[in-house]
Formats: C-alpha cells, structure tokens, sequence
C-alpha cells in the first residue's frame, strides 16, 4: 500500500504519471468529508467508486465523477491511499481518461458548476417546467444533480443547457430536498455558551430538556472539574467522568462555573461518547508512527463504526466513522466544538482510535449514587464497622474509597460486582438499623435529590436487591 497527502492538483498528475504509471489498483482520495477512489491502470483512469454511495444505475458516469471531484479544484489538499487490486462495486466508465484530461475537464466543469450553483443554490434543487420544449419531461421533478449526472450530455454542456433554461425562463426550482443517496450528517448547534451556571434554574433547564426530547451534550465547567451529560431524545444516557457528584452540583451550582449546550442531531452522539472509552484500540500513538490515510481507508474498506481522534497543538480532532462511511469531522479547541468539512492536515502529536462500544452509563452513575448514600447511613449509625466497609473495597476489582466516597476504579463493564457490594452494605445497614429505620433514613437521604431524579427518570435504577 502506498499512502500521502497531495497538496495540489499537479500532485494528483504527478502521482498517476509517476510512482503509480505502471501499477495497477485503486486510489482512494479522501476530499474533506467524501472519499472517492479511482481505479486506476498504468496511468489511465478506468473507473471508481464513491465511498459514500452505491449509485450504479447512472446513464452518465463520466459526469458523476467528474461531479464528486470537482470540489478538488476548490481544495486541492487530500489524502490519498493506493492499494494495487480492483476493488468491488468499481463502475467502469466506456472510456478512460488521463490524468492530464480529468484535471484540465475539472478546473471547466469547477468554474461552469460554480456558476449554476449561483442560479439554483444547491443541487438538491428539485427543478419544475414552466414552459414547454423539447425533452421537458426529462428536467421535470428531478434534482439539478439527478439531472447531472444522468443526461447524455457531457457534464459541460449539461450545465450550460440547464443554465440557459433557467435564464430563458423554461425551468424554475420547485422545492430542495435530501436525496436518500446522500449519508447523514453530524449536525451542532450551540444552544448557550459560556453562561454562569449559578445564574441558571438548573432543575428547570433539565426538566425542559426532558420535555423538549432534546438530544446533545451539556458541558459544566470550573477551575477544577468538568462534566460532560449526554442525552438522547430527552433522555439522560451518560455522564462523564461517571461520578454522581454531579446530583450535588445541579443542587448547588458552584461559582465561577460556566455552562454550554450543544445541540446534536443523528447518530453522532452515540459516537462523540466514545472518545471517553477506556478501551481504545490504539491510545496516544505518536502521529509519525502511522500515517492517517492508510488508517481512513482501513475504516472505511473494513466498515468500522468508530472515532479517531487526533491530537495536534491547541486543539483536537475527532474523525467519526459510521459502518466504514465517514459521518464527519468535528474540532475541539479553546473556542469549543465545530464541525469542519475537512480532515486534519497540520502535524498531529499523536492519535487515538477507539471502535464503537456501548457508552451510555447512567444506570452506573446512580449506582454510585445509591452506594455512597448507603455508606454514608452506615458511617453516621455504625461508623465502627468502616474498617470493614474498607477492607471490601480494597478487594474490589471494580469501586475504591477515595476522599471520603466510594468511586469506580475503572469503566463498569458489568453489575455483577457493583451488586454484591450494594448486597453487602445492604446486610450491614439491616443488621444495625432495621428494616423500617433502614427505610426511613433513606427517604432523609435522598429527599433533596428528589425533584432532579424524577425529572431524569431514573427511579428505576433505584430499585433495591432484596435483602
């Protein structure tokens, strides 16, 4: 496999006509977001395929290639991998074409498709016949990219036909929509920024996240801690780090912390959770020890579903990957979270990559919660049974006291060890106090975490095991 970064359009000439002009494979360009590969023989382009589609019924393939690379004369910056083989699902266009002819055919079908983008905005633009002419029925109701890349014309004269009708008032634009052949995409909004939290009713704010089923993160931030929730659809799925101080926090806010709300739609928050995984593939990978094209186009040819993250200075990147189809790209830096349309291309520090894995955690959060309001029982009723209290925790492969309350060691990957400590408090607490006085100092405990577990819906996670 031979892998890079090309940087401008004579390095794509330069590449074909050089180290690749008598092998025989495939070229995967990664354009931002979208990965096209090419197919490719002793210099001449013979087919390709789009890494985000399985488009294979179009009457005009040339033109859908040259449609998906013309972004290239825009941004010539790309990654680039080639592995020698033809790859499945390869549309073999009737004539191949150099390299010399794609990118001189590019930079005119660029400037040509700049121009009617001017006119109709998107090509999702669903076009209507206003007057009739020849071959209306072939314009009507189909999007300017449906029309594009399926006319028997070339992707030029297509263009300037479609921008003559428009300008002679023959066709005009009906409604935009989103094809099914284009992927989901990550979607993020700042809802707030930078807000006080203490200034803020944060028992109303999550009940309203409640009832407005919103989905996205909310980050509380202070000189010396930061939280990260994480819904989904109204609901509270994760909180990170998994510590239930956080029921604390919402009750009194601490000064000098700042609150954000970010709104994200789709899959993506499932995925943005992981990078607090800690069972990463690879973790803190110097970025010279692998290079990140051949890592993209293993993502992809493997259909991952994942996140890469790339650490450079001031800043970091997290690659999301969906079923091998690259979802987005989203930066993290001193200014917060944005998407970005394409991949990193500044020297990276180091990577981490991580496969998707369940992250939701919340059941583990009020785990936590429960145990310390146990213990805390126990230390107020019973404080000389603490030492072995403490002596079992020692044993745990999975909790540990520290400063006063019981913490997780590490990321829960079951409840079977988190139950049987519960058990274990359980019995004490039933052999000091009683059942009902058990019952009642419970009720004192929890009472000002009432409201905040009712809103977030979590009495089911309260549910005692039998003693």
């Amino acid at each position: 496999m031979i892998s890079g970064y090309l940087s401008s359009k004579q390095d794509l000439v330069d590449l074909l006509n050089g180290c690749l002009f008598n092998r025989v494979g495939t070229l995967d360009l990664f354009l931002g977001v979208k990965v096209v590969s090419l197919y490719t023989e002793r210099g001449l382009i013979k087919g390709f395929k789009l890494g985000d589609s399985d488009e294979i019924n179009t009457e005009n393939k040339r033109s859908m290639l040259l449609y998906h690379l013309s972004e290239l004369m825009e941004n010539p910056e790309a990654f680039f991998t080639f592995k020698e083989g033809k790859r499945e699902k390869i549309l073999e266009l009737e004539d191949p074409i150099s390299v010399e002819e794609l990118v001189l055919q590019l930079q005119l079908v660029h400037s040509e498709l700049k121009s009617l983008m001017e006119r109709v905005i998107t090509p999702m633009a669903v076009v209507k016949v206003i007057k009739n002419f020849e071959e209306a029925s072939f314009y009507d109701s189909k999007s300017v990219y449906q029309i594009l890349v399926s006319s028997k014309n070339s992707l030029v004269e297509e263009i300037r036909r479609l921008k003559s009708l428009f300008s002679s008032g023959y066709l005009d634009i009906n409604q935009f929509y989103n094809p099914e052949f284009l992927k989901e995409e990550i979607k993020l909004e700042y809802l707030m920024k930078g807000v006080e939290a203490d200034r803020v009713n944060l028992i109303t704010l999550l009940e309203s996240f409640h009832f407005s089923k919103f989905s996205g993160i909310i980050q509380i931030m202070g000189g010396d801690f930061e939280f990260e929730l994480y819904y989904k659809k109204g609901r509270l799925s994760a909180i990170y780090p998994y510590n239930s101080e956080i029921f604390d926090f919402f009750l009194t806010p601490k000064k000098n912390s700042v609150l954000n709300v970010i709104d994200i739609g789709g899959d993506a928050i499932d995925l943005l959770m992981l990078k607090h995984s800690e069972e990463k593939v690879v973790s803190g990978l110097p970025g010279s020890f692998l290079e990140l094209g051949k890592i993209l186009i293993g993502m992809g040819t493997e259909g991952r579903t994942g996140m890469i993250t790339t650490y450079s200075e001031g800043s970091k990147t997290y690659i999301i990957y969906k079923e091998g189809l690259l979802l987005g790209v989203v930066e993290d830096s001193k200014e917060g979270l944005k998407l970005v349309k394409s991949l990193p291309v500044e020297e990276i520090a180091w990577m981490d990559i991580v496969l998707y894995q369940p992250m939701e955690n919340i059941r583990d959060v009020i785990h936590q919660f429960l145990l310390n309001a146990i213990y805390s029982i126990l230390l107020k009723h019973a404080g000389h049974l603490n030492h072995i209290i403490l002596a079992q925790l020692a044993s745990s492969d999975v909790l540990k006291y520290h400063e006063g309350v019981i913490v997780y060691r590490r990321m829960p990957r079951g409840e079977e060890g988190v139950f049987s400590f519960l058990q274990f408090l359980l019995d004490l607490s039933y052999s000091v106090l009683g059942n009902e006085r058990l019952e009642r100092e419970l009720e004192i405990a929890l009472q000002p975490y009432r409201d905040i577990l009712k809103i977030l819906k979590v009495e089911e996670y309260l549910m005692l095991p039998e003693a």
